[in-house]
């Protein structure tokens, strides 16, 4: 089926009844109808139909889209609306995108599939900071000269790369897991994934960190080049097959919600969507493994006086449709203090690399959560995705007291006894 065909049928459930206007974030900044979910079906219609040619100004509406799936959360009609706007990204991807851009954007694709190349990137980018030349063009007004100022307030301090990729046992487990690492793993994320090694064994599992593993390929996929998307979904399967596990687990929910789709892409034979499907039968969030496991009564944990704000990613909330687990699992703490962030109804801007594409957008509706934040002024804001973390601790500021971070960090920092500071 082609491609046009596949868009015109996803694009007619939608009845165009106009529910889920009042929960698109860029509506509600815009009050434009072709910056809604109404709207852009519309496009992406006349797109398929040939009524309507693949403008600047038409793939600008389609591309300021964050993809939170806010509207399939409230349609009546239940319209995959992620899947309509991959499809036609796709779409545009083969009709109308330059050679250039094309280039530059696979470019930089293949670059998170492959962790040796973000582990170089990790260490020269680190000297970076530790040399003073960051703080230097921060300083001079360069990098502000050179339009980079925006880009660089979204890095944080950097850490050596660690190398994940080694089995971890225990001499009698209680069950084997694996752990879905992703592309940061090594990189932003070993805090979480440390964290998350250190809960797991101390609740007695053995813990296999995968060799193999790479990208979940959500990325590639959301920007329309679905042959990267099903080349790294395909070595994700290949890597955990062999693994005889009972549950592989991931930290971060937007790898997770686009995990869950690898049986839902365009697979070109039916013996690859039947893997992918094995595959999503043993996936799990691991704050709702955790919530679902039985705890010894020996872990204990200690007590505290910190208060928590959660954030609730769109990839939980509307990808996963599992909300509140973060906080569910957080009242395992003693004293601990947790209370929803203001507006966790909306996207925080992240939205994957629409903080890089769309900075304008994106840095209006941080506002308001950084907005929620003040007024809360809590000890700790937990979030269970990576971009959202990254992004509103370059809002806060990677120098402030208060910073996001995982749930699991919070949890594996308050273990008794524990000798570890994770927070």
């Amino acid at each position: 089926m082609s491609l046009e065909s596949q868009i015109l049928i996803l694009a007619d459930r939608c009845v165009k009844c106009g529910l889920c206007l009042p929960h698109c974030p860029t509506y509600g900044v815009s009050l434009n109808e072709n910056e809604s979910p109404r709207g852009r079906i519309s496009l992406m219609q006349g797109l398929a139909s040939k009524q309507l040619a693949a403008s600047p100004i038409l793939t600008d509406h389609l591309d300021r889209c964050l993809d939170c799936r806010n509207c399939e959360r409230v349609c009546p009609a239940g319209v995959d609306y992620e899947t309509l706007l991959d499809t036609t990204r796709d779409w545009l991807n083969q009709n109308s995108a330059t050679p250039l851009v094309r280039a530059r954007q696979r470019l930089a694709l293949n670059v998170l599939s492959r962790p040796q190349q973000l582990r170089r990137i990790n260490r020269l980018l680190r000297l970076y900071q530790l040399s003073g030349l960051a703080w230097l063009l921060r300083k001079t007004g360069i990098l502000r000269l050179l339009g980079l100022d925006y880009l660089a307030s979204l890095l944080p301090p950097l850490r050596p790369a660690i190398n994940f990729e080694r089995p971890m046992s225990e001499t009698r487990p209680r069950g084997r897991v694996a752990l879905f690492t992703g592309c940061l793993g090594s990189t932003l994320e070993q805090t979480t994934i440390q964290a998350s090694l250190v809960i797991l064994q101390r609740l007695g599992f053995a813990v296999e960190l995968v060799a193999g593993q790479t990208c979940c390929g959500a990325l590639a996929r959301h920007s329309g080049e679905t042959d990267i998307a099903l080349r790294l979904a395909q070595q994700n399967l290949q890597a955990f097959a062999p693994e005889e596990v009972e549950a592989i687990l991931y930290t971060a929910s937007g790898c997770g919600a686009h995990l869950m789709k690898y049986p839902d892409l365009p697979w070109p034979q039916t013996a690859q969507q039947a893997t992918a499907s094995a595959f999503r039968s043993k996936l799990q969030e691991i704050t709702a493994f955790l919530l679902q496991i039985e705890w010894q009564d020996s872990i204990r944990f200690r007590t505290t006086t910190l208060r928590i704000a959660v954030h609730e990613p769109c990839s939980q909330k509307n990808g996963l449709r599992q909300a509140n687990l973060a906080m569910d699992l957080l009242r395992k703490i003693p004293g601990l203090e947790t209370e929803a962030l203001p507006g966790n109804d909306r996207c925080c801007g992240a939205a994957g690399s629409y903080m890089l594409d769309q900075p304008e957008m994106a840095q209006t509706l941080r506002t308001e959560k950084l907005q929620g934040l003040a007024q809360l002024a809590p000890d700790v804001l937990v979030t269970t995705n990576p971009g959202c973390a990254l992004f509103l601790n370059a809002g806060l500021g990677h120098d402030a007291p208060m910073k996001a971070v995982h749930p699991v960090t919070v949890l594996a920092d308050h273990l008794q006894p524990s000798d570890t500071s994770l927070v």
